[in-house]
């Protein structure tokens, strides 16, 4: 029997918010901007010059800054981490993200609850170059994730790599074991991140800011080919 308890090594000065909790008022940009992709997105993740993503507080991937200077951000669901957990004969499955698509897609996909008055169900923290998901009171197991991609202080080659590392900690604090799986899933997005739009014209707002028509590649999977 392991009655340890199972505390995540997260400094106490993190930027934090429960998971899924609506925002009351954010602020807002006076122009749509590819430098303020509004409040849900989370700290991001790539090397240095190599372009990021990110994970949101509510948990799902949305933040695409691939293709050089542009910037998207929409929700990709299928970009997912899942969780299946069975204990004493009962099972639950849940896609790690407290949103739905609202196209009705995946339907039979379980979405993890989001914070409610009544229920925690964890928190999400952030201090650079790092950020974790603590869930609560959902599975059975005491769940982490830490994420981040490696930032190491003179070390320009190894910080400039396309990589992030996700780790997971999971602790029984039962005497009755737990099966447990872990699931990440992700679409093929190869050649989504360019611009269709092949000479636009740059013009300038009223307060001197220059913005052009720009037009993603997103859903073009033509000839993708998929394992």
């Amino acid at each position: 029997m392991n009655k340890q308890s199972f505390t995540p090594n997260i400094p106490p000065y993190t930027w934090n918010r429960p998971i899924g909790i609506n925002w009351d008022n954010p602020y807002t940009v006076r122009y749509s901007s590819n430098l303020d992709d509004g409040p849900w997105h989370g700290m991001p993740l790539g090397g240095f010059g190599a372009g990021a993503i990110g994970r949101s507080p509510r948990g799902d991937f949305n933040l695409w800054h691939l293709d050089g200077g542009e910037h998207i951000y929409q929700n990709l669901a299928a970009c997912q981490f899942s969780v299946f957990e069975e204990t004493k004969g009962h099972k639950q499955a849940y896609a790690l993200c407290t949103e739905p698509p609202s196209d009705g897609s995946l339907s039979t996909w379980q979405w993890y609850p989001k914070q409610k008055a009544e229920l925690h169900t964890g928190t999400y923290h952030a201090l650079y170059p790092r950020s974790w998901f603590v869930y609560e009171n959902v599975f059975t197991a005491q769940l982490s994730c830490e994420q981040f991609s490696p930032i190491w202080a003179g070390n320009y080659q190894e910080t400039s790599y396309p990589v992030a590392i996700f780790e997971w900690v999971a602790h029984n604090p039962t005497d009755e074991p737990i099966t447990l799986s872990i699931m990440f899933t992700w679409q093929n997005m190869i050649g989504w991140f360019t611009n269709s739009v092949k000479t636009p014209q740059v013009r300038v707002r009223d307060d001197g800011s220059p913005v052009y028509e720009y037009k993603p590649r997103w859903g073009e999977s033509t000839d993708n080919f998929n394992l």
